[in-house]
Formats: C-alpha cells, sequence, structure tokens
C-alpha cells in the first residue's frame, strides 16, 4: 500500500462517493481540474481505470468498485489510528489554522506543500480554509487564523500587529482572452489599454485590486473606459475565459491559462509577491511550517 499517496486514496473516495468531481473538488478545498490529475495519475500508477467518465454522469468501473471496499476499510482504519498516533505524542494534536488566497494557481502550489507536511508531523493537525482576500485578513485579525498565505499588496502596510514574510515574488500580467483583439500580439503594453473594458474585484473582496489598475491607468495617462466588477475569483475566471474583457493581475489567478494569454508589465508599479501574514508572536509550530514551506519555494526555483 505505500506506493499509492495516502492522499489521493482519500480524493478517490471522496469522488467515488459524490460521483461528482466538482462537488468533491469544493469538499477538498482544491480545484477541480487538480482533482481530475490527482484521479488520473492515481490510476495510472495502480494499472486500473477508477471511473467511467460521460457528459452526463460519473460512475466506478468494476475494478474501481472493489479497490474502493478495500480502501475504505484501510482509510478509515489509518485515520484512526493516526489519531491515536497523534494522542500518544502529547495530550493531543497542536492545531495550526492556516487561511490561503483563493486562486487556483496558488491553492494547487500551497496545498499539496501543506498536506506532506500535515502527513510527515502527526503532532500537528493542520486546518486550512480557502477564502477571499477581505475574508482572509477579517480571520486573521480575529485570530480565527494562525496564519495566511495572500498577495502582499493586500496586507496593510501600517498595521503594526501584522508582520509579513516573503514566500515568493510573482509578475505581474496583462490577461487577455482569446475573444480579445490583442490575443494575437506579440506584445502588449499598459498604454494600449485605453479603450478596454477591465474586469476587477469589489472593494468589499480587495481593498487594492481597484485602486491599483486606476494607478497604473492613470500613470499611462487614462481612465479605464469601462470596469465590471466581480465579488469572487470565479465568476471574474469565468467571465475572462468567455468575453473580450481583460484583467490585471498573475499567473496565479489560474488554475489553467488554456484560453487566456499573459503579457508582463515590466514596468508595474511597486514590488508584487505570495507572502506568509501572522498577528503577534509567531508561534514555534507556524514557524517550522513556514520555513518547511519556503524550503520547498526555493528548492522548486532551483
Amino acid at each position: 500500500m505505500d506506493k499509492y499517496n495516502f492522499r489521493s486514496i482519500g480524493y478517490f473516495l471522496r469522488v467515488a462517493d459524490t460521483l461528482n468531481f466538482t462537488q468533491a473538488a469544493d469538499e477538498l478545498y482544491i480545484t477541480q481540474p487538480a482533482l481530475s490529475k490527482c484521479i488520473k495519475q492515481l490510476e495510472e500508477e495502480v494499472g486500473v481505470s477508477l471511473f467511467n467518465r460521460s457528459t452526463k454522469k460519473v460512475e466506478l468501473t468494476e475494478g474501481g468498485k472493489l479497490l474502493y471496499n478495500e480502501w475504505k476499510i484501510w482509510h478509515n482504519r489509518s485515520e484512526e489510528l493516526l489519531h491515536e498516533a497523534r494522542m500518544l505524542n502529547g495530550i493531543g494534536a497542536t492545531k495550526i489554522k492556516i487561511g490561503i488566497v483563493e486562486f487556483g494557481g496558488v491553492v494547487n502550489k500551497v496545498m499539496p506543500v501543506i498536506e506532506d507536511y500535515d502527513d510527515a508531523h502527526p503532532e500537528f493537525e493542520v486546518d486550512f480554509e480557502i477564502l477571499g482576500f477581505s475574508d482572509l485578513a477579517r480571520k486573521l485579525k480575529s485570530g480565527e487564523l494562525d496564519f495566511i498565505i495572500t498577495l502582499n499588496t493586500e496586507i496593510d502596510a501600517n498595521s503594526k500587529s501584522i508582520h509579513v514574510r516573503n514566500l515568493m515574488g510573482l509578475q505581474l500580467y496583462i490577461i487577455v482572452p482569446q475573444k480579445n483583439h490583442f490575443y494575437n500580439n506579440d506584445t502588449l503594453t499598459f498604454k494600449d489599454l485605453k479603450d478596454e473594458t477591465f474586469c476587477v474585484f469589489t472593494d468589499n473582496y480587495s481593498d487594492e485590486a481597484r485602486s491599483s489598475i486606476i494607478t497604473h491607468c492613470k500613470s499611462e495617462g487614462f481612465i479605464p473606459k469601462d470596469i465590471k466588477f466581480f465579488s469572487n475569483m470565479r465568476s471574474l475566471e469565468m467571465t475572462i475565459a468567455h468575453s473580450e474583457y481583460i484583467t490585471i493581475g498573475y499567473d496565479t489567478f489560474f488554475d489553467s491559462n488554456a484560453k487566456m494569454k499573459l503579457f508582463p508589465i515590466e514596468d508595474a508599479i511597486g514590488d508584487h509577491g505570495l507572502v506568509f501574514a501572522w498577528k503577534g508572536e509567531l508561534k514555534k509550530t507556524t514557524t517550522e511550517l513556514f520555513n518547511y514551506l519556503q524550503k520547498v519555494f526555493e528548492n522548486q526555483k532551483a
């Protein structure tokens, strides 16, 4: 059994229970493409097709049913043993509560690292929430989260109670869908966008997005012709993918850029990056997890 990833089997069981990849992905706090990729890798590892997929329904294959029955028993027992092991190592597992910004690219990059850490440290119990910028900041300030992973531009630089450490740098892009007339360009600059409609997060979702885009436009001598506002990441992503509208952001916004083209903004205002933010004194357990995350990302860049 050690050949197969404990997490992947858990994902398989959740899809088998729901027979719906989208629902299972929501319950697992990952994106649907990431879940599908994980299941496909598991099928390749075991050499068995686990699901029959069609546009109308998902169902287990005969082989999938056989493995489901055995893996369900094994998985449940493993979780029980893991809980017992955590209890034996102390009065109980130390909980670490994490908030992650709900960008597909960020979630898919960060979550596997956190889950690997969680599997390797039974003395910790890692809980996480996938949220928008404003909700992350609110829950961090209220103490509901030990730390958050978000954009540096979304952290109040004047707040003395919130501390920040860089996790990785990010490139700012003009994001253009296939239906936009700029899609086939080789290059694109901000000054070219004076007649475009921008997709922007509402102020309730992001404290910074609207003001940042307007600042960039003003620096090139124009005000956006039109702005469409969105209160969450999913609705903005779907609109961009199926319209002529553009946005300004990072490749980490989206799980897949298949229907979009990204033009780097070379003269972006300010530094941009993914950061690790916390309130007050950083706990030893939280420091260890952050150092682990930072080391993994540094190795990925090398």
